[in-house]
Formats: C-alpha cells, sequence, structure tokens
C-alpha cells in the first residue's frame, strides 16, 4: 500500500487541482482513495469535474477548508490531495444534503456507508460546519453504525463546499468509511477552567440568553474583567466555554456574536440547563498541549502519515504564533513523515468512545497501512 500527497497555490481551479493530484499520484500511483482539501474562491464544480478525470474509478472525499496544514506550513489559498492505494483499502463514500434535519442526514449517511458489508474501519466526517444541529449529525451518525468504528472529522468553513466522487453538495455532508488504514488519535485544546461553574438557564439552539438567571453577556462579563461590548469581537476568543464530561474532559463551546438584548450566538449549540465554564488559557498553553498529544502519538505506534483537523479559530487566536503549534506537530511526527491537514468549522473526535462535534480543539491522526491478516 502507497501514499501520496500534494499541494498548489496556483490561481486557477482547474490548474491547481491537477498540480496537485498529479504529486499525489507520482508517489501512491492509481488510488483507491482521494482525499481533497481546498480552500475559499475556487471554483468548485471545477475542481470536482477536474479530480474525477485525473483519479478515474478512485473513491473521492473532500471539503472547502479555512486553510491547508502541510509540512512547510499553513496554507490560506490552495488545494491539496493525499491519495491512497493498494488492494487493502476499502472505501464507501457517502454524500447528503444536511437540510433541517441534521439528524436523519447522519442517519442516512451511516445507512449508505454500512450498505459496503465493512465492519470496522474509520468513518471520515465533513459537514457543514455552519449548519445547524451538527452536534445531531454526528450522533445520528453514530447511532446508527455503533461503536466499531472511529469518526474524525471537521466542519467546512467559508464556501461550506463537501465532495464525494458522486457530485459537490453545498451546505451537505460528505463522510466516507476506510478499510485498511489503522490510526491513533490524539485530540484536545489547552483551555483551563476560569473560575466558578455557571448555569445555561436559557438557550434556544446556537443562542444563549441566560446564564445563571440573568442575561448571557452581563454573567459572562462578570468573570471576564477586561470584556466590554465593544471588545467582545476579539476578546471573545480567549474565554470559550467549556462543558465537562464524566471523566473531566471539558468539550468547547465558542461565542460568535454578540446581540442587543445582551445574548450570546455560539459556533455550535448547547442545551438549556447544561453546566459549565468560563475558559481561559495562554497562547503557549494551547501550543504546549498539542505538543504532548503529537508526541503521544508518535511514541505510542509507527506512523505512515499524519492527517491534522485544527479548528480556525485557534488560527485566528495565535495569528503569527500559529507556525509554533505545527512545528510543534512536525518536531514529535518527524520531519519525514507526509503530513496533510485542514481548518476546520468544528472537529469531530472522542476523547474515550463516542464522537462529538467539538470547538477550537485539535484532532491529530497518526496512520499506518493495516497490517496483514
Amino acid at each position: 500500500m502507497k501514499f501520496g500527497s500534494g499541494y498548489s497555490t496556483t490561481l486557477d481551479s482547474a490548474q491547481a487541482t491537477i498540480e496537485a493530484v498529479e504529486k499525489a499520484t507520482k508517489d501512491s500511483g492509481e488510488p483507491s482513495l482521494t482525499f481533497l482539501f481546498t480552500t475559499e474562491f475556487y471554483d468548485h464544480n471545477v475542481v470536482f469535474q477536474t479530480v474525477k478525470k485525473l483519479v478515474g474509478d478512485s473513491k473521492i472525499l473532500g471539503f472547502c477548508s479555512g486553510g491547508i496544514i502541510t509540512l512547510e506550513g499553513l496554507i490560506t489559498h490552495g488545494i491539496a490531495a493525499f491519495t491512497l492505494s493498494g488492494e487493502k483499502i476499502r472505501v464507501k463514500t457517502s454524500l447528503q444534503k444536511i437540510g433541517d434535519n441534521a439528524r436523519l442526514a447522519g442517519e442516512n449517511a451511516g445507512k449508505e456507508l454500512l450498505s459496503a458489508g465493512i465492519d470496522g474501519g474509520i468513518v471520515f466526517v465533513f459537514p457543514d460546519g455552519a449548519a445547524a444541529n451538527i452536534p445531531d449529525l454526528v450522533q445520528g451518525l453514530y447511532n446508527y453504525m455503533g461503536p466499531d468504528f472511529k469518526y474524525v472529522g471537521g466542519g467546512s468553513a467559508f464556501d461550506t463546499y463537501q465532495f464525494t466522487e458522486e457530485g459537490v453538495e453545498k451546505g451537505g455532508l460528505a463522510t466516507a468509511l476506510v478499510e485498511g488504514i489503522d490510526i491513533k488519535t490524539g485530540i484536545g485544546h489547552g483551555w483551563q477552567p476560569k473560575i466558578d461553574p455557571m448555569i445555561i438557564t436559557r438557550s434556544i439552539g446556537k443562542k444563549i440568553l441566560e446564564i445563571n438567571g440573568i442575561p448571557a453577556f452581563d454573567a459572562y462579563c462578570e468573570q471576564i474583567d477586561e470584556m466590554s461590548a465593544d471588545k467582545f469581537e476579539f476578546i471573545r476568543m480567549k474565554y470559550p466555554f467549556g462543558f465537562p464530561d464524566i471523566s473531566g474532559n471539558y468539550l468547547i463551546r465558542e461565542p460568535f456574536s454578540l446581540n442587543p438584548d445582551k445574548s450570546m450566538d455560539l459556533v455550535t449549540e448547547i442545551p438549556q440547563n447544561a453546566v459549565g465554564n468560563v475558559m481561559e488559557c495562554e497562547i503557549n498553553d494551547l501550543i504546549e498541549n498539542t505538543g504532548k498529544i503529537a508526541a503521544k502519538i508518535a511514541k505510542t505506534s509507527k506512523t505512515d502519515f499524519v492527517i491534522i483537523f485544527d479548528c480556525i479559530g485557534r488560527y485566528l487566536l495565535m495569528g503569527d504564533e500559529f507556525h509554533k503549534e505545527l512545528k510543534r506537530i512536525i518536531e514529535s511526527t518527524g520531519q519525514d513523515v507526509p503530513l496533510l491537514g485542514a481548518l476546520t468549522f468544528g472537529e469531530v473526535g472522542s476523547y474515550i468512545d463516542v464522537p462529538l462535534l467539538h470547538n477550537k480543539t485539535t484532532v491529530i491522526l497518526g496512520c499506518k497501512f493495516a497490517s496483514k491478516k
């Protein structure tokens, strides 16, 4: 089995796709599976038509990301491909419209993936990151498919395109069930609870109206001395909400906008009566945490290639410091190990077994080709 990767920053949609895919297939040969990560400002119908001609019968899975992560650094405008080939690689893909029933979209994807008769492997999950109820979508997918699979992925950002070999969808869900590679998953964020817990006393979908019985923004300001309405746009990135599980792992939810009635919209839904904390960190804490995750993966298993899903919110907060996070990953996994990733709008992964949708989190996959049975 072989792996290949390539990317291009050429502005022309067709030419960039050709350059990325040809670089990848030079190493992998004719692919069984082609991953494609793009950024905004490309014509995704042209990208799709071009990659279809180049990879023949290969299965295709991809989405439009907020940026592409490579060994050379972050690319904010480009197209990247990585290709897998080999007789042991078996793949089934699904492309769904999310519509107004995200859970059903997840269930339908699970049904289609299981129809291939693959009874174990990795489920890659690429939803529209801005759609409503993506946590329900992930739960619907998991409920239908069950615990015999590992679930990883991330949401598309900006131009929310998703694609498989069947076509291109805007505002949809692209998934693939892959057999023939094993992964070691690392997930984390580096945020720590600030002070006392709080209760989300009124919420509707992504909107928090009240915390501890008072307007949400008032309660938020009580815990953040530097916060004010005119500083919200930047300060919010430093202080997300965190909701603990029974093992003490915090699920992060990011405030996104402030409304005149002092309610706040989050990037992702949170249920009413949830108990959580305002979280805080130093940039170095985020970088250090990512380094520990990558180091743990590198120590526990041989890695043939690495895939990263990293929240675009982390990149926006870190700014020029973001390259340090990538450097820590590469130092751990090795400069000679192929690596590709994407900035995502919500990350799919699990601390233990059940997959969740995370915010402001990093998911690192140490991948190796499955051993012969």
